[in-house]
This record gives C-alpha cells, structure tokens and sequence, in this order.
C-alpha cells in the first residue's frame, strides 16, 4: 500500500499499470488538483523546509525582473544597433540549456542537492555583480554574456535540484499545492516586479537592479541554507563509480532510457512538448494581433501582462473546485482545449476588452497544465531518475516554446493570419483529446495503491 501521507517512490512498472486501468473508479482516489485546497496550503505555510525556500524563490523572482530589464536599458541606451546585441543576449540565455541541459540531471542526481542549490545562488549572484563592471562603458558590454551565460548554467542545475528535493520536502499529497505556489511567485513577481522594476531603474539606474539581483540571489541561498534536505533514499553503488565522462555518459542514456520506456513518463513528456510550443505560438500570434490590429502600445501590453497573471491566479482558485468533477487527464485536457478555443477566437479580429477575457482564459490553462504536468514529473520517477527527468521536462519545454514563437512568426508573414490561428487553434484542441486519453489512470499511479 502506497503511503499518502509521506513521500513515496512511484514504480515505472507500476506507474504504466494503473495507467493502463484508466477505466478504474475515481471515487476514493485522489487526485493532483484536488491535493489544492485550503487544508494543503494550511500544512505547506506550516511546513518549515518549505517556506523558506518559498520565500527565497519570490525575492529571487523579481530580482530577475529587475536584471532582464535594466540589461535590455542598458543595451538601448549604449548601442546604436541594439537588435544585434538582443539576439546575441537571447544566445546567451538559451545555449546553456542545450549545452548542459540534460548533462545538469546526470549532475544533479548525483551530488547533494542542496549545496547545489547554495553554491549555483552563490554563482549567480557572483555574475551578477560582475555586470556592475559594464559601468556605462559601451566598450564593456561584452561582460554582460559571459555573465548571463554563468547564470544560465547554474540553473541548469539549481532547478532540477529543486525539483528534485521537492518530493523531499512536502509529501505527496501535498506536492501539486508546493507547486502552485512557487508559481504564484513567478506570477507575483510578473506582474508586480515588471513595473516596480521599469520604475525603479529609470529613477536610480541599471546599477541598483544589478545589485539588487545579486542580494536576491544571495538571500534565496541564505534560506535553502536553514532548511533541512533529507539525504536520498536510495544510495545507489554507481554514485561511488566516479565522475568520468564515460560514467556521465552512461547515466545520461539510462535516465533519458527511462524516460523513454515508462509510458506514463513518455506520454507526459511528449504532451509537454505541444502544450509548450501552444503557448510559444500564443505569445507570437497574441503580440501581433495587438501591435498590428490594434495598435497597442507599452501601456496596453502591461495591462494585457497583468490580465494573464489575473487568469492564472483565477486558474490556481478554481483548479481545486473543477477537480471535485474531473480526475486529472480531463482538467489537463480542459485547459489545453480552452487555450484552443481562445486562440482561435482571434480570427474574429476581437476589440480590445474581449482581447483581455481571452488572455486571462489562456493564463488559467496555462497555470493548470503547466503545473499538473510539472507535479506529475516529479511525483511519478523514482528518487534515482528525479534530477535527470526534470532536466528533460525543462528541456522539452522551454525548447520548443522558442521555437514555436519563431516559426509563428515567420507563419504569419507567409500565410494569413486566421490561417495560423485556426492552425494552432486546432493543433491544441487534438493535444486536448490526446491528453484525456494518455493520462488516464495517472491519478491512481499517484495515489492508488
């Protein structure tokens, strides 16, 4: 019998079983939404190992903000031909994660997790201080990448870390509700750390949101510091086999092998991928419609920003309520099937007000797919396969979410507009059928016994 009320390792094999029985009954199981209620929040808020590394994420949160926005200033205001340096500043953020993203699980899964945690804080508030040398020189903009580089590659570890330890952390019950807070800090910080950070560097300058990034940084591993990560579980003998290229090697293949041959795992991560390229080519096609229908500008797109955070807060309230209805591969599918609709709706060429109900009907499907899909990575692999699996689901995520805001673009100079939408409109209702069908019996591969 599966303990509820501790963390507990999820069996592949058992995991694809119960799967497999999608037509059990649902009445004494529990699912991921429903682990979202008040009594959670109560336990979590409770929980000393949890909210201090919940704190320290909300203040490095909006420490990012500052630092995205006073380097974009800094560009601007010292380089006649800022769009060369932007892309060579998106390079900078996005080669970390193909080069190390799933080389960081390998790591992860072997060494302590928080020191890692700690020491890549550590890191990243190092490089973050190393920008306050640009010091308005236009000859110095060069230390800018090395640093966003270095801060790219700790992530690379620091997040499959984290989510890693979660499990650790808060037990099972509660780990669907662990996420959704640390991504109401995410949203906390978009919609308020945006314009506190716009404000903030205009009147006191791109050095005081360097320095402030670099004490968040620095905070965040002061609080990962009191907290307690109990030891792994499973000591396996191949973390005593060394560390040579041809050991990571071999570790990165199993970890991508198990990935491969668990269904449950499988079928999660590729619906990942369509979900993260959905919302890849929700921005692209949402951001042309306003600038170049609407003709919106910097005020209008703040308030759009802010309606998606009100969505997915809306989306964080009510995901506990549908889940009294819905076992967890029909909400997945719910959400992914409102993100169609809503991006199809702009083929209707919508007025502005009608712009913002859609917007904050896809910030609720995002909330509730993302954070289902991220709980489901973490509760189903055993200890041993944690850090690498998060590492892939970062992976399989965030790549083909910049993809798809490409090739979205490029679509909608090459073909109609309505075109595109119906095309991805469509592309996200048919994940949403998929999505009803392979997570069937996920909930008992949690929960049941």
């Amino acid at each position: 019998m599966v303990d509820r009320n501790e963390p507990s390792e999820g069996l592949p094999r058992d995991s694809d079983e119960l799967m497999a029985q999608g037509g059990a009954e649902m009445s004494d199981v529990l699912t991921v939404a429903a682990s979202l209620n008040a009594k959670t929040l109560r336990e979590l808020l409770r929980n000393r190992n949890f909210v201090p590394l919940w704190i320290g994420q909300l203040v490095s949160y909006i420490g990012d903000q500052f630092m995205l926005i006073a380097v974009l200033a800094t560009i601007n205001r010292l380089t006649a031909s800022a769009n060369f340096y932007i892309v060579l500043l998106a390079i900078s953020l996005a080669a970390p994660q193909i080069l190390f993203g799933l080389i960081g699980g390998v790591l992860v899964d072997k060494l302590d997790r928080k020191w890692t945690m700690i020491v890549t804080d550590v890191v990243r508030a190092l490089a973050m201080f190393s920008m306050l040398l640009v010091a308005g020189d236009a000859m110095r903009i060069w230390i800018f990448y090395p640093a966003i580089f270095a801060i790219g590659t700790s992530q690379m570890l620091f997040y499959p870390a984290r989510a890693s330890a979660m499990p650790a952390l808060v037990s099972k019950r509660n780990l669907a509700g662990a996420n959704a807070l640390l991504e109401a800090g995410f949203v906390i910080a978009l919609i308020f750390g945006s314009g506190a950070a716009g404000l903030l560097v205009e009147r006191l300058g791109e050095d005081f949101a360097f320095t402030f990034n670099g004490l968040a940084f620095l905070f965040s591993a002061l609080m990962i510091l009191i907290i307690r990560v109990p030891p792994r579980q499973v000591q396996r003998a191949k973390m005593r086999g060394g560390n040579s290229y041809a050991q990571v090697w071999r570790e990165l293949r199993e970890g991508l092998a198990y990935i491969w041959q668990t269904r449950s795992m499988r079928y999660i991560m590729g619906l990942s991928v369509i979900v993260a390229a959905g919302l890849g080519a929700v921005i692209a096609l949402v951001l042309d419609y306003l600038t170049l229908e609407l003709k919106v500008g910097a005020e209008g797109f703040g308030v759009v920003i802010g309606i998606l955070g009100v969505g997915i807060v809306i989306g964080g309230i009510l995901i506990q309520r549908l889940s009294k209805f819905l076992p967890t591969n029909r909400l997945v599918a719910l959400a992914i099937f409102l993100q169609g609709v809503a991006i199809s709706a702009f083929m209707l060429h919508p007025p502005f007000g009608l712009v913002l109900f859609l917007t904050a009907l896809i910030g609720f499907s995002l909330i509730v797919a993302r954070a289902v899909l991220s709980t489901l990575t973490q509760a189903i692999p055993p200890e041993e396969y944690r850090g690498r699996v998060q590492s892939a689901y970062n992976l399989i995520f965030s790549a083909p979410l910049t993809l798809a805001i490409g090739v979205a673009s490029l679509l909608v100079t090459l073909f109609n507009r309505e075109i595109v939408l119906a095309g991805f409109g469509l592309g996200l209702m048919l994940t949403a059928y998929l999505s009803m069908r392979l997570l069937r019996g996920v909930d008992e591969a949690i929960y049941g016994s």
